[in-house]
This record gives structure tokens, sequence and C-alpha cells, in this order.
């Protein structure tokens, strides 16, 4: 089964994946920080970066 696509808006000027605000990872994956349960968008972080 192939995975759905779609469009993730990055703010991260510093991941190798963020091509002008747009991430072009093949994947992605967002986990939460700190002690595993988020309650708010503070509380996640993309695992897929990448420094460049």
């Amino acid at each position: 089964m192939e995975a759905p696509k779609m469009y993730v808006k990055c703010g991260v000027d510093t991941c190798a994946y963020n091509k002008k605000k747009m991430c072009y990872a093949d994947a992605l994956e967002v986990n939460s920080m700190g002690d595993g349960v988020a309650d708010t968008t503070d509380g996640t972080c993309c695992t897929t970066f990448v420094s460049h």
C-alpha cells in the first residue's frame, strides 16, 4: 500500500529537507517531547530533521 502524500510546511530554515518553506523529506516523523505526552504544539518535535 502506498503512503499518503501531503504538503508539509516547514519553518526550520536549518533543516536540509526545507526548500522554500516546504518539507521535501521522503517520510516525516513527529514525536512528543519530554514526558511523552503532548498537550500543545510545543510538546512535539520533528525527528526527521537533518541539519545542512
